[in-house]
Parts: C-alpha cells; structure tokens; sequence
C-alpha cells in the first residue's frame, strides 16, 4: 500500500470517528476539543501531503497553517461564549 492510500485511510478513518463522536450527542468541553484536535490534524495533513505544501514556499505554507489555526481558535470561541457573541451582535 503507498504512502497516500495510508494517508487517505487515516484521514476517512478521523473523519468516521468524528462522525461517530457527533452522533453520541455527548456536547461538552472534551468533545469540542477532539473536534479542534481533528481539524487541525487533519487540515495540517491535507496541507503538507496533497498540496504539497511541506516543501513549498513558506509564506504560502504558514498562511494556510494560520488559517487553519483561525478556524480551531474560532470552534473554541464559538463553542465556548457563543451566546454572548451572540448577544453582542444582535441587533433588536
């Protein structure tokens, strides 16, 4: 099996049990942690095998890998107090 089928396999095998994790519908901290910890892992993944990004142009790879970071960082922050972004941008 090469390198790539192995990746594809991890990545259909995270995403599966991120699918199995939603389904127990055990909303809380721990799960929303595990969900940050499997977009970033496997975003990170995606970047560096299939986009080849590993050896790219740095600029062009640390843009995406902060992008990555935004979206883990706003998860937390809209899990966390998402009422109260709420609150605050509702207009009535």
């Amino acid at each position: 099996m090469k390198h790539a089928e192995k990746t594809w396999l991890l990545l259909v095998s995270l995403t599966l049990v991120g699918t199995w994790l939603a389904e127990t519908g055990n909303a809380g901290w721990p799960l929303t942690l595990i969900v940050v910890f499997l977009i970033g892992f496997k975003s990170t993944v995606v970047i560096d095998h299939y986009m080849e990004m590993r050896f790219a142009n740095r600029r062009i790879r640390f843009t995406l890998l902060l992008f990555i970071s935004l979206t883990v960082l706003m998860v937390i922050i809209s899990y966390g107090w998402g009422d109260g972004l709420k609150d605050l941008t509702t207009i009535y």
